[in-house]
This record gives C-alpha cells, sequence and structure tokens, in this order.
C-alpha cells in the first residue's frame, strides 16, 4: 500500500511541478519587474512601500486561483488511478485531501519567503503581510471543497442550499476578521490567529475530512445517487430546455399547433431564457449592489430619485442588450449552417405562407413578451427591495414622480418602443436568410452615419456661410425619415399585393400611424406657447419612430417569404 501511494504521489508531484513553477514565478516575476520598470523610469515607490497591505487581498485571490488550479490539474491525472488502488477509501480520500493540503503550503511559504527577500522588511508578518491565519483558513477551504465536491456526486436540492451557505459563511467569517472593530471601522491586517480561531478552523477541517471521506466512499461503491427530488427537478429543468414534459399525456395537434411548439423548443424557448432569466439576474444582482453601497444619510445622496433613475437607466441598458441577443438568436433560428436554405420543417411546412408567418409571429411575439417581463420583473424586484432596505421613502419618490406628470413611466414607455423596434426589425433582416442582405444592412446603416458625419463637418468647414450649405443640411436631415416613412409603406403594399397580409391589417397600421402623427402634433400645438411654435424635426421624428413601430408587421411577412421561395 505504501508503495502504492508513493508512487501516486511521485506522479501528482510530477503532474504539478510545472504549473507550481509558473504559478510562483508569475506571482513572484510580475511585480518584480514593475518594481524594476518604475525605478528605470525614475519613480517614487515610497507609496508602494507604505501601503503594502493594499494588494494583500490581491495576492490572496490570485495566489488561491493559480495554486487550487495547479492542484486540480495535477489531481486530474491521479484520480483515476486512485479509485483502482487496493486501499480503503478512507486512505484514498485523505491522500487527497493531504496532497492538495501539502502542495498549497509548500507554495504559499516558497511564495511569501521570496517576497520577503525581493520586497518586505523584518516586520512584515507583524505589521503588514498577515501569513498564518489566510494560510489555515485556505487549508480549511480545501477540506471544505473536497467534501462539497464529493458530497455533491449524489445531489439534493438541501445539500446545495448547505454547501453553498458553508461557503459563503466561510468567506464572510474570513473578511470579518480583517475588522475586528466592525465592518464601518478601518480594515486592519489579520495579524494573530487567536486560539478560539483556531480550534474553529481546526474543528471544521476535520468535520470535512471525515464527511469528505464518507462521500468518497459512496462514490466508489456507486451508491452516490441523487434524491428523487434532484430527479424530478432535472427533469422539469429538460423538459423547460427542450419543451418535452414525459410526465404529460399525448395530445393530437393540429399542423399549426405541432410547427409553432416544434419552432418554440428549436429557436424561440432558448432566447427567452437566455435573455430574460439571465440578463433579468444580471440586472437585480447589480442593482442590489447599488442598493446596498447607496448611503442616504449622506448630504449628497440624501434624495432617493437618484435611486430610481439608477433602475430605469440599468432596465434600459439591460433590455436593449437583452433585445439584440433575442435578435440574434431568433434570427439565426429558421435557416440552417450555412445561411444556404431555410430549415426544412419550416420551409416544407404544409401550410401556405400566410399561416406559416403568423405561427413565428406568434412566437415571436411570446418571446419577446417573456424577455421584457424577465426585466421588468428584476426592476420590480429591485424597487421592493429597496423599499425594504431604506425605506417606504423609495415607493414615495416613485409615486410622487408619476402623479406629477409621468416622470417615473416615460422611461417604461421608451424602453418598451425601444425594445420592439430594436428586437423586431433585426429580426425582419436575420429572417431573409441571406448574409449579403445583413451585411448590406450593417454597412447601409453604419456606413451611412460616417458619411454623415463626414460630409456634416466637411461643409461646416468650407460652407459654413453659404446657403447651399443650409439646403443640403436640411435634406441630408430630412432623408432617412422620409426613406424609413416611404420603405415601411411600400412594405406594406408589396405584402398587401402578394396577400402576406389582408388589406385590413395595412389600413388598420395606416390609421394607427396617422393618429400617432397627429396626436403627437395635437400634443406639439397645445404647448407651442412654451416652446415658441411647433419643432417640425421632432415631428419627424415622432413619425419615424412610429414607421419604424409598424414596419415589422409587413417587413417580416415579405422577409420569411422571400427566405421560404429561395
Amino acid at each position: 500500500m505504501s508503495s502504492a501511494f508513493l508512487m501516486t504521489t511521485r506522479n501528482f508531484c510530477k503532474r504539478a511541478r510545472l504549473g507550481a513553477s509558473l504559478a510562483v514565478g508569475a506571482l513572484v516575476l510580475c511585480p518584480l519587474v514593475s518594481r524594476i520598470i518604475m525605478q528605470v523610469q525614475g519613480l517614487r515607490l515610497e507609496h508602494l512601500e507604505q501601503n503594502v497591505f493594499d494588494y494583500h487581498f490581491a495576492y490572496l485571490g490570485v495566489s488561491y486561483i493559480f495554486f487550487i488550479g495547479v492542484c486540480l490539474q495535477a489531481l486530474t491525472g491521479s484520480e483515476k488511478f486512485c479509485l483502482g488502488l487496493p486501499v480503503s477509501s478512507t486512505s484514498i480520500a485523505t491522500w487527497m485531501m493531504l496532497s492538495m493540503v501539502g502542495l498549497v503550503v509548500a507554495l504559499q511559504l516558497v511564495t511569501n519567503g521570496l517576497y520577503r527577500v525581493l520586497f518586505f522588511d523584518d516586520r512584515w508578518l507583524a505589521d503588514y503581510w498577515p501569513l498564518l491565519g489566510p494560510l489555515l483558513f485556505m487549508v480549511t477551504l480545501i477540506l471544505v471543497g473536497h467534501a462539497a465536491y464529493w458530497s455533491l456526486h449524489a445531489p439534493s436540492l438541501t445539500k446545495c442550499i448547505f454547501w453553498s451557505a458553508v461557503v459563503v459563511a466561510l468567506f464572510w467569517w474570513f473578511i470579518s476578521r480583517y475588522f475586528p472593530n466592525g465592518y464601518n471601522e478601518e480594515i486592519v491586517p489579520w495579524r494573530t490567529v487567536t486560539l478560539g480561531e483556531f480550534i474553529l478552523m481546526q474543528s471544521l477541517g476535520v468535520a470535512a475530512w471525515y464527511q469528505g471521506t464518507r462521500a468518497f466512499a459512496h462514490v466508489r461503491h456507486g451508491t452516490a445517487l441523487p434524491s428523487p427530488q434532484w430527479e424530478q427537478l432535472q427533469v422539469w429543468w429538460n423538459g423547460l430546455l427542450t419543451g418535452s414534459v414525459p410526465e404529460q399525456p399525448i395530445v393530437p395537434l393540429s399542423r399549426k399547433a405541432a410547427l409553432a411548439r416544434l419552432h418554440w423548443r428549436d429557436s424561440c424557448q432558448r432566447a427567452a431564457l437566455l435573455a430574460g432569466v439571465g440578463f433579468g439576474l444580471t440586472m437585480l444582482v447589480i442593482n442590489v449592489l447599488v442598493i446596498a453601497n447607496f448611503d442616504p444619510s449622506r448630504t449628497n445622496q440624501n434624495n432617493f430619485s437618484q435611486l430610481v433613475e439608477v433602475f430605469s437607466i440599468s432596465s434600459m441598458f439591460f433590455g436593449l442588450i437583452a433585445a439584440i441577443i433575442v435578435a440574434v438568436l431568433m434570427g439565426e433560428g429558421t435557416t440552417g449552417s450555412g445561411r444556404t436554405e431555410m430549415k426544412q420543417f419550416l420551409a416544407k411546412a404544409p401550410l401556405v405562407d400566410r399561416d406559416l408567418n403568423w405561427i413565428l409571429f406568434r412566437n415571436l411575439l411570446k418571446t419577446l413578451g417573456l424577455t421584457f417581463m424577465g426585466i421588468i420583473v428584476a426592476l420590480t424586484l429591485s424597487l421592493i427591495i429597496a423599499g425594504i432596505w431604506h425605506g417606504a421613502e423609495v415607493f414615495q419618490v416613485l409615486f410622487s414622480s408619476v402623479i406629477r406628470g409621468g416622470g417615473s413611466i416615460l422611461p417604461v414607455f421608451l424602453l418598451v418602443i425601444g425594445f420592439w423596434v430594436i428586437a423586431a426589425n433585426m429580426i425582419s433582416v436575420f429572417w431573409t436568410g441571406r448574409s449579403w442582405f445583413y451585411f448590406m444592412a450593417i454597412g447601409v446603416f453604419f456606413g451611412g452615419i460616417v458619411f454623415y458625419i463626414i460630409l456634416m463637418n466637411l461643409g461646416d468647414t468650407l460652407f459654413r456661410n453659404s446657403m447651399l450649405y443650409h439646403y443640403m443640411t436640411i435634406v441630408l436631415l430630412l432623408l432617412p425619415p422620409l426613406l424609413i416613412c416611404a420603405g415601411t409603406f411600400a412594405a406594406y403594399m408589396v405584402a398587401c399585393r402578394r396577400k402576406l397580409i389582408s388589406q385590413t391589417g395595412s389600413i388598420v397600421a395606416l390609421v394607427l400611424w396617422m393618429c400617432s402623427v397627429t396626436g403627437v402634433l395635437i400634443w406639439m400645438l397645445e404647448r407651442s406657447q412654451y416652446y415658441h411654435g411647433v419643432v417640425w424635426g421632432l415631428l419627424l421624428i415622432y413619425a419615424t419612430l412610429a414607421a419604424l413601430v409598424l414596419a415589422p408587421f409587413a417587413t417580416i411577412p415579405l422577409a420569411l417569404s422571400w427566405n421560404r421561395h429561395r
């Protein structure tokens, strides 16, 4: 048995040798080279020497990642060999834990010894660079990590929650060692490990070793099985990803319903989960961090309207990014690899173009609705958490702005309009299924912007006082809105002539566009006394925005028909 472990240890050290050398070299040479460059440049180093502790946490984070990564890479080749050794499971699990702990401790001691020789003075341990406490914590963390790793080979909801709580509590306890007087006081080095802290870490390490050996024995014997609740959760999650739920009885579907479900599973469900859930959670986490760092007691922050504005900006930002992601994922979902043709189950579906367009458009609305709902839910939860954290004054600020004139409703309205305009119009381009059309649309958009900037700058430089420059500026500003409105009108005419949309739908779209423009004009006339007349340029922008909102109802059927009948 000893010879087997000796050979395994040699193999482990051989596999870890290169990675350990690179990790220690990177941790030592990077600050050393930086110091030499600063000395060559004649920069003063007194600030670095007086504030060495400022880099302590950066070193801990990087060294933890480097050294644990080296150990995991070395264990990867030794784990399968250890499982076949003719020894007890407790001995194998203990060897894996101790080998990883020993290597990490050795690398930490070597690195800190080199730091002492190259950078630190005689009082480094007592004043600004604690070693014993972080080293014992790292040993405890490795043992807990082994126990969690082998325990989660038989996953359950209780184990996931328990081990997540243990890891969070560990790091919280570790950070609290640097704040002995409370988190509101100044941070200080963890100079001394008390007897209670030592006993706590050792007790937790022993408990983690015991649990890790027991869990490893179950894994080795093949008795590590997931709980029934976990298996049920996996079935539910797979059903959420694929759209198939085995427990549900099979119900015959019509052609339209079957095609709608197949298209939803193929390209819509992933887009809704990634954009809606993913960006919603990201936005919620960022907003919670903002809430935690917001201090209303400060005079320059004693205004909760700033917090509401931050939520509005984050909602608009993540909402528009989610719209782009949904457009890309859904847009690429109708064509096969290489974009040479529409996917066969869509192109050869026994349905006319009008029915196919309606099915895909309905899935599009469903996907965008769910994605937008994820952003709105994250915004609502952010406001609720802010109200719980800082009091009901947050809701008073929100409601007062709504009552005064819809100040908080306007960002939501702009988010809805921008979300639909970006996602739907991008999808109408992607659903053509032609790469050259993609690149042409991108080139026209960005090339037009660059062309306008260059032309306007040249005109302002060469013909500033000329009437020609004045008229040219008017034409250049009017041309894009007029082209967008004319293109939308032409798309409706062509789609109606090809019977992809009904005449009633075209008339309704025209009436909606005219009503929106007329409503904006009336609103501007009522406020013309404040603005010294009607701002016709702003009215043109509203008309263009209304055209972009209505354009996908005609361009998407045209794009799908063009893609289907190549």
